[in-house]
């Protein structure tokens, strides 16, 4: 029992040391920027197994926006530096830091791939544009474009938006208020 106890804290070492010398992006201090310190408790509480709720859907897009090697990183900073996780069991919070990125991944999935390829092709790239540049820069949208989108569905809207804010390059929108702007669009081309 005690070799495979020593033989897990070696593969945590291990896993830990890979995952610090991956060439990044991104510094720590990068990733904690995008992540935020409230949505960042939220993880730390969730590791602690304070609070075994999900996260909140706006700490969740956030997550998948930073990605997994930030969060990754950010798992072992709390590991090295929080006094009550610092000689807990990694292997066990490893597994709590990616049941926890997985959770997420869940609540903000927009559905299969082939849906959201199905729906990006039946709206078309003229028309998805007009509805990137509206959700994002406030542009008009056409009354043909606003009819295709009618056509598509609510249901293809939604997903193509929930790709569209999983993508790491759109970490500095506010997910909640994308989805409102995403609703509030649909809406407008239900009346057009």
């Amino acid at each position: 029992m005690a070799s495979l106890s020593n033989y897990l804290m070696l593969l945590a070492f291990v896993l830990a040391t890979i995952i610090a010398t991956i060439s990044a992006e991104e510094t720590l201090s990068q990733c904690g920027e995008h992540i935020g310190a409230y949505c960042g408790e939220q993880v730390i509480q969730r590791l602690k197994g304070t609070d075994e709720t999900t996260m909140s859907t706006t700490c969740c897009y956030k997550l998948l926006q930073t990605g997994y090697p930030c969060h990754t990183r950010h798992t072992i900073y709390i590991l090295e530096n929080n006094p009550e996780l610092k000689h807990a069991n990694w292997t066990e919070l490893f597994a709590k830091s990616d049941k926890i990125y997985h959770n997420c991944d869940v609540l903000t999935k927009p559905g299969t791939a082939e849906f959201v390829a199905t729906c990006t092709e039946n709206l078309g790239s003229e028309c998805g544009i007009q509805v990137y540049n509206n959700l994002i820069h406030d542009k008009n949208i056409t009354k043909d474009c606003c009819e295709r989108l009618v056509k598509t569905g609510e249901a293809c809207h939604v997903a193509m938006t929930k790709s569209l804010i999983r993508n790491p390059e759109m970490r500095n929108v506010d997910a909640i208020q994308l989805l409102n702007k995403n609703t509030q669009l649909f809406n407008y081309c239900l009346h057009v």
